[in-house]
């Protein structure tokens, strides 16, 4: 039976807990969970029928075959640094905490521990991968969100973007992956994902666009190579309980830990 540990027990941590309980009966032991809000594994608990241990997240990476990190890029980076002292495998939902330690990758690979990373919140990761094998020229992605679902990040704050002023829509960041998710870091965990499966940070390239006229999460991507040109759309709705999470990143995670206890494998 799989231990699994959750890191985080905001909208995606408590699914996870959730689904897991009711999904995996006989396959996966839920150990417990981890995070620095006492509120919000009081309100979990309060929402279970069978009530979830809280550890500290040494000592829950310890008892665990699995930790899944569902609550931010710094904490990823945490999540990391312990599985490789505990010989753990991981899941990271916050990829963007990845790229912004890069020499992570490395000791994970040195190491032989397994980092499952979701797919998130975007289609089309299978032909980037077989793509990957002959030759890309260019992958790029551009996020269309809802105002709401870019409140309060730094970008923003730092080059005083006022969101108010946005009539229609409005380009507010291009750039690399890299540079994207260290400004949004809450808000890009897709680029960060497109990223790792293709071209790598500094070449994959980020356009977000602020939009009144849309209600879902929208990401468009692009991919050329000598195989021909790849174009994929998702239109996303934001998760009910925190509108800058799409409610398929909840459900990427699901299809992966589906992936790793299931015998057939399908897809690239």
């Amino acid at each position: 039976m799989l231990k699994v540990g959750i890191v985080g027990c905001g909208a995606i941590g408590s699914y996870l807990v959730k689904t897991i309980g009711r999904r995996y009966k006989g396959k996966v032991k839920l150990v417990g969970v981890c995070d620095i809000d006492r509120d919000k594994i009081s309100k979990l608990n309060s929402s279970l029928k069978n009530k979830i241990t809280a550890f500290s997240l040494d000592s829950l990476v310890k008892r665990s075959d699995l930790v899944i990190e569902a609550a931010s890029g710094k904490t990823a980076a945490e999540v990391l640094k312990q599985a490789l002292v505990f010989n753990t495998d991981a899941m990271i939902m916050s990829v963007g905490g990845i790229l912004l330690n890069p020499g992570l990758l490395k000791k994970i690979e040195k190491k032989k521990i397994k980092l499952y990373v979701p797919s998130g919140a975007i289609a089309g990761l299978d032909a980037l991968k077989a793509a990957k094998i002959g030759k890309i020229s260019s992958v790029k992605i551009t996020t269309r969100k809802p105002i709401a679902g870019l409140v309060g990040a730094p970008y923003l704050i730092d080059n005083n973007i006022d969101l108010k002023t946005v009539k229609t829509e409005k380009i507010i960041f291009q750039g690399s992956a890299v540079e994207a998710v260290a400004v949004f870091p809450k808000n890009i965990n897709v680029a960060a994902i497109l990223s790792l499966a293709g071209l790598g940070p500094k070449k994959t390239r980020v356009e977000i666009v602020a939009s009144r006229k849309i209600k879902r999460n929208t990401h468009t991507i692009e991919i050329k190579g000598d195989f021909g040109t790849i174009i994929s759309c998702t239109e996303n709705l934001p998760s009910k309980v925190n509108p800058k999470t799409s409610g398929l990143a909840m459900l990427s995670a699901i299809g992966t830990l589906d992936g790793m206890l299931n015998n057939i494998k399908i897809g690239t």
